[in-house]
């Protein structure tokens, strides 16, 4: 395979900057190679206008990222990451719903405060006033972005079966 399609594949697909000798050793090429893929990869997305950029963040590691100017617009159609704490708080409300703040915070601990503000600015999550508490339901970005039903019975049964690995 191709050392250039390699290394640019290699930082395509990182979530977070990757140093020349990690894209090296994946193209099979001497770190002094990669390094000039990568220049070249640099240039060539910089002659063509491109909204792709390849930055070097330090002196050994590089990212790939949209331009700082399209980063806004990028981001409307981008998938967030969810982080581990998020998604256990997160499971809690869509097995659960409708389920009150007050109950997720009694099994995920006062982090789920933080937690539910976050989702919610995600659009994972709704809430509306119940009592001296909120009560808590899962949105349609939420069913999208995981591939499940929008339909709230079918979608606990679809995580039930995705928690206990059977189909």
């Amino acid at each position: 395979m191709e050392a250039k399609r390699v290394i640019e594949a290699g930082l395509f697909l990182s979530s977070e900057p990757v140093s020349a000798g990690r894209l090296a050793e994946l193209a099979g090429v001497e770190r002094e190679e990669a390094l000039r893929i990568i220049r070249k990869l640099r240039e060539e997305y910089s002659a063509r206008g491109s909204a792709i950029q390849i930055v070097q963040v330090d002196e050994e590691r590089y990212v790939m990222q949209v331009m700082p100017e399209l980063a806004e617009l990028a981001g409307e159609v981008a998938k967030p990451e969810v982080g581990r704490d998020l998604l256990k708080t997160l499971a809690v409300i869509a097995l659960r719903q409708p389920v009150t703040q007050a109950e997720v915070v009694r099994m995920r601990g006062t982090s789920a405060y933080a937690h539910i503000k976050e989702l919610v600015r995600m659009g994972f999550v709704d809430t509306a006033p119940a009592g001296r508490t909120r009560m808590l339901t899962t949105t349609p970005k939420f069913a999208d972005y995981f591939g499940l039903s929008r339909n709230l019975e079918e979608q606990k049964k679809q995580i039930a079966r995705m928690l206990t690995g059977s189909r």
